[in-house]
C-alpha cells in the first residue's frame, strides 16, 4: 500500500540536510558572472556533435546561429542571418548574412564558415544529430554566390527550419575550437573536469540592445559540475547561484518554503519520462530476454501494469501529468486528442503475456522455454524522481511474476552502455523536446538514427510498424499541409501507443528557481528554460 508519506519523509529530509552549511561552489565567481550548476560533465565541446544536454546547453550559450527558435513565440528570428528566403516548393533556402560579422577572435566571418559549418554537419562522418532533420543529408548541397549569400539546395521540403538551424552553430572555416572561437554571446574560457565549465563574453558578438550597448550584458557564465542537489539548493539559497531548471518536486516545496518569491511553476511541459527496453538484436543480451523485449504482448503487459497515476501522485508530489504519447497535451497544436492506449490493468496484462507464451508459477513468471523473466533498469543516479519511479515500477512488475533490480549510474557511464555498449536490459530515463514542433523528434523516431534509443542505427526498419513510423515521419517532415503532417503526426502516436516502444509515464511540470536578483529573464517550458536569451540576462545593478 503506497502512501504519500513516503513524499513528506522525503522533504523533512532536505529540510535537515539544507540546515547544513554547503561547503563552496567549484570556483569563485567573477564580477558580472552569471552561475548556475550542471549535473554532469559535458560530453563534448564540439558543437555539431552534441547528443546530450549538458553539451547541448554548452552549444546554445557559445554557438552563433544563422537563425534562432524564440521560445516564446514559437517564431523563428534572423541572427547571424539578416534575411532568408525560402523557395515555394521548399527546396532552396537563402541565407542572407549581417555585414561585418566576427568571430570572438575577431576574424571576420563569410558565407565561407557558414558553408564549412553546413557542410561538416551533414556529412555522415561528423554523426551530427541534427542531420537527420535534413531527411536526406547526402544529397543537400551548399555553394555561397558572394561573401554574405548562403544558399542550401534541398532534395525535398523540410518543415521546421527555425528549430534546425537553430541548432547548427557557425564555426571558423577548416579550423573548429570546440567552443573557443564562437560567434555567439560566450565561448569557453576554461573547463576543469568535475568541476566547472567556465564561458568568457564574446567581445566581437553582433548584438545590441535597445540603447545601443552590445550583448551579452554578462561577463561570463560559470557552470559548475554538481551533481549535489541538495548543495545546489543551498547555494541558491545563499545567493551564490542564479537559478535552478528542472527542479524536483520536492525541492521545488523546500525553496517554497525559504524562498516564496523564487519559485515558479510553469504546468505540464514538453518532456516525458518514459521506460523501454533494448530491442536491438547486435547488443551482448542472450536472445531469449531480446525476444522478450521484441514482444509487443510483453511490453503492452508491462505498460499495462504500471500506475502512472500514482507515479505523478508519489514521485513527482503531484507536479505530473500521467503520460501516454511522446507529445504532452500541452502541446495542443500536435497532441493527439483521439489516441487509444493500454489502460492500466494487471488482468489485461497477464491476459496479455499468456497470450504471448508466459506463464506463472507462483510470484515468477517464465517464458515459453521455461526462463524466468529477470532483468534490470538502469537509471542516472541523483534524480530522486526518477529512482521513486523505478522503485514503484519495480513493486508494479512484481505484481505480474517480474523481478526487477534497479541499477542507478551515473549519467556519462548510463550513456555510454545506451549510446555505444547497447549493455543494458531496460531503461528509465527522460526526454527533453528543445522545440513543439515534431520534426525536430526525427532523430528519435527514424529507425536509421543513432538516437532511436530501442534499437538504434538500423540498416533496414526491424519492423513493419517501425517502417511505418519512419514513412509518416519523413511524410510530416516534407508536406507543405499542415493537415497532412498533422494526419502523419497522429498516425505515429498511435502507432507508438500500440506497439509500446517507449512506455510513457508522466510529464513532468516545468519547475524553476529564479533569483530575485536576476534581471531580463523571460522563463520558457522549452529548453533551455529560463536561459533561453540569455545575452538579456543580468544581475540587478550590473553593468
Amino acid at each position: 500500500m503506497r502512501s504519500v508519506v513516503r513524499s513528506s519523509l522525503v522533504s523533512a529530509g532536505l529540510m535537515a540536510l539544507l540546515a547544513i552549511s554547503a561547503s563552496g561552489q567549484a570556483a569563485p565567481r567573477q564580477p558580472g558572472e552569471l552561475a548556475w550548476a550542471i549535473h554532469y560533465d559535458p560530453k563534448t565541446f564540439d558543437p555539431a556533435k552534441v547528443d546530450e544536454q549538458a553539451s547541448e546547453l554548452v552549444r546554445y550559450l557559445t554557438g552563433g546561429v544563422l537563425l534562432r527558435f524564440n521560445r516564446q513565440t514559437q517564431e523563428p528570428e534572423p541572427q547571424l542571418a539578416e534575411s532568408f528566403h525560402v523557395s515555394a516548393q521548399g527546396t532552396l533556402i537563402v541565407f542572407k548574412l549581417r555585414d561585418g560579422l566576427r568571430f570572438s577572435d575577431g576574424s571576420p566571418l563569410t558565407s565561407a564558415d557558414v558553408a564549412w559549418s553546413l557542410r561538416r554537419v551533414l556529412a555522415p562522418s561528423t554523426q551530427a544529430v541534427v542531420a537527420d532533420e535534413f531527411l536526406s543529408p547526402s544529397e543537400v548541397t551548399v555553394d555561397t554566390p558572394d561573401k554574405l549569400t548562403v544558399r542550401i539546395h534541398l532534395p525535398k521540403r523540410v518543415i521546421g527550419i527555425g528549430q534546425i538551424f537553430d541548432e547548427i552553430a557557425i564555426e571558423p572555416a577548416d579550423r573548429p575550437s570546440e567552443g573557443r572561437v564562437t560567434s555567439g554571446p560566450f565561448t569557453v574560457a576554461e573547463y576543469q573536469r568535475g568541476q566547472y565549465v567556465r564561458l568568457r563574453r564574446n567581445p566581437n558578438y553582433w548584438r545590441r540592445d535597445a540603447t545601443g550597448a552590445p550583448l551579452p550584458y554578462a561577463t561570463g557564465v560559470r557552470l559548475d559540475i554538481l551533481n549535489n542537489r541538495e548543495q545546489e539548493i543551498s547555494l541558491f539559497l545563499r545567493g551564490e547561484y542564479d537559478l535552478i531548471d528542472g527542479l524536483s518536486p520536492a525541492y521545488f516545496a523546500v525553496l517554497a518554503q525559504k524562498s516564496a518569491k523564487s519559485v515558479h511553476d510553469l504546468g505540464a511541459s514538453l518532456n516525458t519520462e518514459q521506460l523501454w527496453f533494448n530491442q536491438s538484436s547486435s547488443s551482448p543480451l542472450p536472445a531469449f530476454e531480446t525476444a522478450w523485449f521484441q514482444n509487443q504482448g510483453f511490453r503492452v503487459a508491462v505498460s499495462e501494469a504500471i500506475h502512472r497515476a500514482d507515479l505523478a501522485r508519489i514521485a513527482y508530489d503531484g507536479h505530473a501529468t500521467p503520460a501516454y504519447s511522446f507529445i504532452s497535451p500541452a502541446n495542443k497544436l500536435w497532441h493527439n486528442d483521439e489516441l487509444q492506449y493500454p489502460r492500466e490493468s494487471i488482468a489485461e496484462a497477464n491476459r496479455m503475456l499468456a497470450a504471448s507464451g508466459f506463464h506463472r508459477s507462483g510470484n515468477q513468471l517464465y517464458d515459453p522455454a521455461g526462463n524466468p523473466v529477470k532483468f534490470s533498469i538502469v537509471t542516472n543516479s541523483g534524480n530522486a524522481a526518477r529512482q521513486k519511479m523505478a522503485a514503484m515500477i519495480q513493486q508494479d512488475l512484481a505484481a505480474i511474476g517480474m523481478q526487477v533490480t534497479i541499477v542507478p549510474l551515473d549519467f556519462p557511464a548510463l550513456i555510454e552502455r545506451l549510446m555505444h555498449k547497447q549493455d543494458y536490459e531496460a531503461c528509465l530515463l527522460g526526454l527533453s523536446d528543445v522545440e513543439a514542433d515534431p520534426n525536430s523528434m526525427m532523430n528519435t523516431w527514424l529507425s536509421s538514427s543513432p538516437n532511436h534509443q530501442w534499437n538504434p542505427s538500423e540498416k533496414t526498419p526491424a519492423t513493419e510498424w517501425e517502417a511505418e513510423i519512419d514513412g509518416q515521419m519523413q511524410l510530416q517532415a516534407s508536406s507543405s499541409s499542415q493537415h497532412e503532417r498533422k494526419l502523419a503526426v497522429d498516425r505515429v502516436q498511435q502507432i507508438v501507443a500500440d506497439q509500446q516502444p517507449f512506455i510513457y509515464l508522466v510529464y513532468p511540470n516545468a519547475l524553476q528557481a529564479i533569483s530575485p536578483q536576476l534581471q531580463g529573464v523571460q522563463s520558457s517550458t522549452l529548453s533551455p528554460g529560463p536561459v533561453w536569451h540569455i545575452d538579456s540576462i543580468r544581475q540587478e545593478g550590473a553593468r
